[in-house]
């Protein structure tokens, strides 16, 4: 399961990713979508720990992913 809670993504005064809460079940698919420059690919590299968010907490099987090892992601 991917938990993702009030993740928020800013580079200087630009926020590229604002308060973004989901759940993702575990055997199912999930389907980002928006307009070029909406934050969809900083969201997917703030959930393998590419990118580091601003605020806010990501976790994978409950445990929060800045806890595990980068070759568990």
């Amino acid at each position: 399961m991917i938990e993702i809670e009030g993740i928020t993504k800013r580079y200087d005064a630009t926020t590229v990713v604002d308060d973004v809460s989901m759940v993702i079940e575990p055997r199912t698919i999930a389907v980002i979508v928006g307009t070029s420059g909406s934050g969809k690919t900083t969201l997917l590299r703030m959930i393998n720990r590419l990118v580091e968010p601003t605020s806010g907490i990501i976790k994978l099987d409950g445990a929060d992913n800045r806890s595990l090892p980068g070759y568990e992601l």
